[in-house]
């Protein structure tokens, strides 16, 4: 069970880190599921059936295994009470939006660089069809194989996640003028835009959040990239994070990732 001073650590910094969630027994029936696949992210074969249609629909076409595959993971996220804590996160109900599993093989590559996931992006001109900033995910992330700086770990700023948040509201009620800032030089512009100076000063009322923030990222503006954000976790454990706040996906340069994650948002 998720601790409420847990909970409150995961609204602050917008990332909790939980050990050993998954059993051994959990673990190895996880592995044996996506090792069947091993499917890229985003690849067909990385989703699995998370609601009463889509179980049908496993159904009608045959497809058995997946639809008991889908069943146990679905099954997983009851036993964890993964909708309770987002609904404590959220403070409103929340739904499951998906579950996927995928294989990111040995590489030098990031998986993903610094980011905001549910950033507006797009033309610099867009005006309206904003998300209204409370509907974004929060996710869990389980790692089915051993994760360390470099090799494979989900990096994160804390309480970045306010940040994203701000820039969110300020955009939809129109308190600041459009930008995209999905990747993080972008944000620190988006930020330090003077004509967006007085929108922070009064959302944040003494700066502290702003002015650490940027001292959290200035590694960026010098060309440079840091591992002070990065942590290692065991084969079984799991964080949550809020996607609205900064983070990346790092190489794996030692070995292969495997993980399972499960999206929850808010009922819309």
């Amino acid at each position: 069970m998720i601790e409420t001073n847990q909970i409150q650590e995961l609204k602050k910094n917008g990332i909790l880190k939980i050990k050993n969630f998954l059993s051994n027994e959990e673990l190895g029936k996880c592995l044996e599921i996506l090792k069947y696949y091993k499917a890229p992210k985003n690849h067909k074969n990385s989703f699995f059936a998370h609601d009463p249609k889509q179980f049908l629909i496993k159904l009608i076409k045959l497809e058995f295994k997946k639809f008991n595959q889908s069943a146990y993971l679905y099954s997983l996220s009851k036993k964890k009470k993964l909708n309770d804590l987002a609904n404590n996160v959220f403070n409103t109900r929340s739904f499951l939006r998906y579950i996927d599993g995928y294989h990111n093989p040995i590489s030098d590559k990031y998986i993903l660089p610094w980011h905001a996931d549910q950033a507006y992006v797009g033309d610099e001109k867009m005006t309206d069809g904003f998300v209204n900033p409370d509907h974004y995910n929060l996710k869990f992330l389980v790692y089915l194989t051993d994760v360390e700086s470099n090799n494979g770990c989900t990096s994160y700023i804390p309480g970045s996640n306010k940040i994203a948040y701000a820039i969110r509201d300020g955009i939809f009620k129109k308190k600041i003028n459009y930008q995209p800032y999905y990747f993080l030089q972008d944000f620190r512009k988006l930020i330090s835009n003077k004509n967006n100076k007085e929108y922070f000063e009064s959302y944040f009322k003494d700066g502290n959040e702003i002015e650490s923030f940027m001292q959290k990222t200035k590694f960026i503006e010098e060309g440079k990239d840091t591992d002070e954000f990065d942590f290692s976790l065991k084969a079984g454990d799991a964080i949550v994070l809020d996607e609205g706040g900064i983070h990346k996906g790092s190489q794996t340069l030692k070995s292969e990732r495997m993980m399972m994650r499960f999206f929850y948002s808010v009922k819309k």
